[in-house]
């Protein structure tokens, strides 16, 4: 695994804010899957103060502010510490990933908290055993809370199909977007309980327009998005 150091850990950290601003902040998605009785769902929510947590570096600065200094691109290196062992690394190494995930084919199982200590319920993780990140459950949606470089095979059980993701604005009543359906499958299969929570007229993203939306102005360093 590469190390990083505070430098290389300022670039992929700015880049990544950037992305996540665009494509998960204040954002709600809705994750369909085949679980054990047929189509089940998770609803799961980026706020910014979530970014700070998911980078696993320290800083003396509130998640708020340091979120802030992201976007506003004025993060020093002198601002963040960098471990030279351990889980910030390698959460480093697939912040890159993060933006992504949830526009493209991936799994989903329950977390099989096998001596591993990590305050999550689940995980989702794409199909090329890059990225898994773990969500812990809430009330209103669950929230991220760690990113692992590991197949998500490996850190759950069952791991289960995602069959589609809806994508909506917190404030907004139903989910509007679909950003990823499987081929073959249509939203009016789906149970209408899951139906009800989508929009009539949602759209669904063209893998031209999903390419538009991760196009960020200014960027800091050119980072691959794609799983």
């Amino acid at each position: 695994m590469r190390s990083y150091d505070e430098n290389m850990a300022l670039k992929i950290i700015l880049q990544a804010a950037q992305e996540y601003d665009v494509r998960l902040k204040n954002k709600q998605f809705l994750v369909v899957y085949r679980g054990k009785k047929g189509a089940e769902t998770h609803c799961v929510g980026f706020r910014a103060i979530n970014f700070l947590h998911l980078t696993g570096v320290e800083t003396d600065m509130s998640a708020r502010q340091f979120y802030a200094a992201c976007i506003n691109k004025r993060l020093s290196k002198r601002d963040i510490r960098v471990d030279g062992k351990g889980k910030v690394q390698q959460k480093l190494q697939v912040l890159p990933y993060l933006s992504a995930l949830l526009y493209h084919n991936c799994m989903i199982g329950d977390f099989i908290n096998s001596g591993i200590f990590i305050k999550a319920d689940y995980f989702i993780g794409d199909t090329k055993a890059v990225l898994s990140v773990g969500f812990r459950d809430g009330r209103k949606e669950d929230i991220p809370v760690t990113l692992y470089n590991e197949s998500v095979k490996k850190l759950s059980d069952p791991t289960c199909k995602v069959l589609a993701i809806f994508r909506k604005e917190y404030d907004d009543p139903k989910f509007d977007i679909c950003t990823y359906l499987t081929s073959g499958y249509e939203i009016g299969r789906f149970p209408k309980v899951i139906r009800e929570r989508i929009d009539d007229r949602v759209h669904f993203l063209s893998n031209k327009e999903i390419l538009t939306e991760a196009k960020v102005e200014n960027k800091v360093e050119s980072v691959s998005i794609h799983l």
